[in-house]
């Protein structure tokens, strides 16, 4: 699940601010605050503190790290013990494997070609 549709399916219910007491739980913690001047990651854990510091689901919609972090997948395991997977959603994995296909392509003309040079160089 997205966590877009996560944040839908809570919005204003019992959970919402235990989302918001667990996030900001997290990111007060040391070795996720250093992450936040990370590249790359960085966008994600600084929106997840601005999940954990917002009022309301509606108003986190509203600022600009909600699009940073809708597209990314969530499992919620027990959410009152913090039991949370944050991990690369649909969209992240479609790119990441058609990098990977491009590569693994491109590897494999590059020794096609290699192997068919040798070849010709040897006829001669």
């Amino acid at each position: 699940m997205t966590i877009a549709k996560y944040l839908d399916s809570i919005e204003g219910t019992d959970k919402e601010p235990i989302l918001f007491k667990g996030m900001d739980k997290l990111t007060k913690e040391e070795s996720i605050a250093m992450l936040m001047d990370k590249p790359g990651v960085g966008d994600i854990f600084c929106a997840l503190a601005e999940l954990g510091s917002s009022e309301s689901i509606a108003d986190f919609k509203q600022t600009e790290y909600y699009n940073a972090i809708k597209d990314w997948g969530i499992s919620v395991y027990d959410l009152e013990k913090g039991n949370i997977s944050i991990y690369p959603g649909p969209k992240h994995l479609k790119k990441f494997f058609t990098v990977v296909a491009i590569a693994g392509a491109g590897f494999f003309l590059w020794k096609l070609h290699k192997k068919y040079k040798t070849k010709l160089k040897v006829q001669q």
